[in-house]
């Protein structure tokens, strides 16, 4: 038969990847799709799951056109997907109104009301409540609001949960996404009858809990639309986040990893449960691993922000980019005493405070757009420095190196600032679209081509990359800095709120 391949799908919240990857998790096709999101009102958001569908079949067919491979070849798929975005479907797994995704905060009272009826449910779920992250507040949401739509629903689906339905015909749940439904003892990583209970939800309406790792055939139907041969597995897969992890081979207690894009999140493995009010937490895919999360709305939006309002504004330039990260790193450490708050769209770790605002702080007659776009560079680090910080303390994980992925882990500048910052090495990985490998890897491990994730990531997630270490003549600079910054927050959180409630 020759080489098989293994398919990893990323359904994003602006894009579908298809990945195709052989057995060592080289690369070998990608196709991509961009996926729109609607907002009916202001504060919602939802997505057509048919557009999902469509991209992956139209996908899975390009990669295996760009590689060559023939349909016999694929030896298993894995899904990947975004955190709390959540459908109905019927009995026979079909959507019945588009998924609300994670960007929508009309659950508010819903999570309100959650946390009024059950005070308890955060030392139960090991996490906070909130609109967009906790599932269960937008499935109340739609049962409060589309009642005769809801009442034909036979099961509430996070994204792989559907997906996985579509092509296998299977109703299952995954740990990493049921850690955010909002009703999951998560020491007990199992579905809580008792919270369910005192929120009067039917637990029914959830598919049963499974490892990323379980695998089911693709249908007929599915393989028909897909182009591939009958049988084929298919893992359930999981969140984004807990695929990045596996792609990048984070997956021994202490493995840090950073994802740096639009938005930043930064992970540690822990070999134990571990609840954190200022964090996010989930279980692993590889067994009896738990992860510590800091999760920060705006990161390299901040600098886009920049971009597209000062030095080219109404134009898509890669010279303009280059110009501003010139200008950034011809501005010293410390950008001449400008420090930025990265809050443009409220903060999610550590402060949750959705009234949060950015800030430019210390400019002065002699400030330059350079330091501006340096002083974003450098907020957005002590912001991650924060939750670092807050891990290292929760857990006692002393840190020493971090794997950083995204697209801005390929910018020096961004590296070498975090790598001051934060006083560790930072590694850009090598690895070529890792939620996309990981969910390959998902579906490799429970078709028995690697024998465990451990055996998955060492094969397979690419090792060296560039390398950032700390500089030791910017550490003090940057613990000043530093100290400013923690101190503007708290100094201007009662006055942000007053500006944006009038």
């Amino acid at each position: 038969m020759g080489s098989r391949g293994l398919i990893g799908i990323d359904v994003g919240g602006t894009a579908v990847k298809v990945a195709l990857f052989d057995l060592d998790g080289r690369l070998l096709a990608l196709h991509s799709t961009p996926v729109p999101i609607h907002t009916p009102q202001p504060g919602q958001a939802e997505i057509d799951p048919c557009c999902w569908q469509e991209a992956i079949a139209n996908g899975t067919r390009s990669v295996l056109a760009q590689a060559d491979l023939r349909p016999q070849q694929v030896a298993g798929i894995g899904l990947s997907n975004m955190i709390g975005t959540v459908a109905p479907l019927d009995a026979d797994h079909r959507p019945l109104r588009p998924a609300i995704a994670y960007l929508d905060t009309r659950s508010v009272a819903q999570a309100e009301w959650i946390l009024a009826q059950a005070p308890h449910v955060t030392e139960t779920t090991g996490n906070r409540v909130l609109p967009g992250n906790t599932s269960l507040a937008a499935i109340l949401w739609m049962q409060a609001h589309e009642p005769h739509l809801i009442e034909r629903a036979a099961t509430f689906a996070t994204v792989n949960t559907l997906l996985f339905a579509w092509l296998t015909g299977e109703r299952r749940a995954d740990y990493t996404n049921a850690s955010f439904m909002g009703v999951m003892d998560y020491r007990r990583r199992a579905w809580s009858s008792e919270l369910a209970a005192q929120l009067g939800f039917d637990l029914d309406l959830l598919a049963p809990l499974y490892p990323s790792e379980s695998t089911a055939p693709l249908t007929a139907g599915a393989a028909e639309t897909l182009g591939l041969p009958a049988g084929v597995p298919v893992a359930l897969g999981g969140l984004d986040g807990a695929m990045t992890s596996l792609g990048v081979g984070a997956v021994e207690v202490g493995d840090c990893f950073d994802a740096s894009g639009t938005s930043e999140m930064v992970a540690v493995c822990l070999d134990r449960p571990l609840a954190c009010p200022e964090l996010l937490g989930r279980w692993h895919v590889v067994p009896d691993r738990w992860t510590l999360i800091g999760a920060m709305t705006t990161s390299g939006a901040c600098l886009q922000w920049l971009h597209d309002e000062v030095y080219a504004p109404g134009a898509e330039s890669a010279t303009s980019y280059d110009a501003m990260l010139a200008e950034a790193s011809a501005a010293p450490p410390g950008a001449h005493g400008v420090v930025f708050l990265p809050h443009l769209m409220g903060e999610r770790a550590p402060i949750w405070d959705p009234y949060a605002r950015g800030v430019f702080f210390g400019l002065t007659r002699s400030t330059t757009r350079g330091d501006m776009a340096r002083a974003i560079i450098e907020g957005t680090a002590y912001a991650v420095r924060h939750l670092l910080e807050l891990i290292q303390e929760r857990s006692g994980v002393e840190l020493r190196r971090i794997v950083m992925v995204g697209g801005a882990a390929r910018n020096p500048l961004w590296r070498q600032v975090r790598a001051d910052v934060w006083g560790l090495q930072v590694v850009a990985s090598p690895v070529a679209e890792a939620a996309a490998l990981g969910a390959a890897l998902t579906a490799g491990v429970g078709a028995g081509l690697y024998a465990d994730y451990a055996a998955a990531a060492g094969r397979c997630a690419a090792q060296g990359g560039e390398v950032s270490l700390p500089n030791p003549a910017h550490a003090a600079v940057y613990d000043h800095g530093y100290a400013v910054y923690r101190r503007l927050y708290p100094a201007l959180a009662e006055t942000m709120r007053l500006a944006a409630t009038r």
